[in-house]
């Protein structure tokens, strides 16, 4: 079996290639596009933690399955955070930590291309966890048309924001003391 078709390698493929259905449903009528992006956003974060899961139980990790899932992860966010600033799903002041998190993702994507071991840290799980709680949590309020669970969800996506700095840190010290001259 091909390395690349092992069951977590297709489930973490299978949220890239979800994300146009994720994206078009922003294009849809109202209700239905928000359920639309929903959804698929929904299920793309439960083949995230499947893709770990089946990774482990039945010893399928592989080193291509180390990098697809933290990108795919990475895409997942960022194109999620862009779609709902853009449709202004979040109030503007929200759009700070949306821009803290993107900018984490682009340096740490850069720091892991120059290192050859850089395993994902248990905050940065805890991070992109609740980053796709909050994000599922501003959708659903989106079709749910609930102020309050909005401000929730953009409670919830500041506090990741933080996390995502702590965990970018933790990532540039471990990188630094790699790399030192």
């Amino acid at each position: 079996m091909s390395k690349l078709s092992t069951i977590p390698n297709i489930l973490t493929m299978s949220r890239v290639f979800l994300l146009p259905f994720f994206a078009l449903g922003f294009f849809l009528e109202q209700k239905l596009g928000i359920l639309v992006s929903s959804v698929v956003f929904t299920f793309c974060c439960i083949t995230d933690y499947l893709d770990g899961y089946y990774a482990r139980t039945f010893s399928q990790t592989t080193k291509i399955g180390q990098i697809l899932d933290p990108l795919a992860d990475k895409i997942l966010i960022s194109i999620s955070l862009l779609f709902i600033a853009g449709f202004g799903l979040i109030d503007s002041i929200s759009i700070i930590p949306a821009s803290i998190i993107l900018c984490r993702e682009i340096i740490i994507s850069g720091i892991r291309e120059g290192t050859d071991s850089f395993s994902t840290s248990k905050l940065s799980k805890w991070k992109t966890a609740i980053q796709m709680i909050a994000i599922t949590i501003i959708l659903a309020s989106n079709f749910a048309e609930s102020h309050k669970l909005k401000i929730f969800g953009e409670m919830m996506l500041w506090g990741s924001s933080g996390m995502a700095i702590a965990s970018g840190l933790g990532y540039y010290k471990k990188y630094a003391s790699q790399n030192q001259e």
